[in-house]
């Protein structure tokens, strides 16, 4: 009996390791929040992006960023780039298993030599460095750092947020 019980617990161990743990992280609720940021049109994203951003981050001087005027080519375009100002994590290397990529943007940038999301809105993805216009007139670009930046304050997991971007923008990449 001690033998099958040890096995049990052992197998059941062993699966719970083999199991995405993304299945789990969400629950009901959460779940019908995301689909429904996911289906978001723009305006919107951008509504709830940039409330999330005053209320996490209310204190926080914008003009210390020395954005260039490129990032005032719409209310979009800048939250987008507040986003990989206050987070940058969230699109660089925080949602990947491999900690030497982040995020794929899905405009097809790489060819550009992007490795990231980050790189679309920060010089070879060097936060704090030089601001890289590619963002400012890609939609897919800040788009998605909405919508990474929405997710993440849901709850979900990096994982999610990657599979979330490979779902919604799966017709983009092969």
């Amino acid at each position: 009996m001690k033998r099958i019980f040890r096995f049990s617990v052992f197998f059941l161990a062993g699966a719970a390791l083999l199991t995405p743990f993304t299945a789990l992280s969400m629950d009901a609720f959460q779940q019908k929040e995301f689909d429904r940021i996911a289906k978001m049109k723009m305006a919107d994203l951008t509504r709830e992006s940039a409330a999330l951003l005053e209320k996490k981050y209310p204190e926080q001087d914008w003009e210390a960023s020395n954005f260039p005027s490129f990032v005032f080519t719409s209310e979009s375009v800048e939250v987008g780039y507040k986003i990989a100002v206050v987070e940058p994590e969230l699109l660089g290397t925080a949602n990947v298993a491999v900690k030497e990529q982040g995020i794929p943007c899905y405009c097809f940038c790489d060819a550009m030599g992007h490795k990231s999301l980050l790189s679309c809105f920060w010089q070879e993805g060097k936060a704090g460095g030089q601001f890289d216009d590619h963002a400012a007139g890609c939609n897919i670009c800040y788009g998605q750092a909405m919508l990474a930046f929405l997710w993440k304050n849901l709850g979900a997991s990096d994982q999610e947020i990657l599979q979330g971007m490979e779902k919604k923008f799966a017709r983009a990449r092969p």
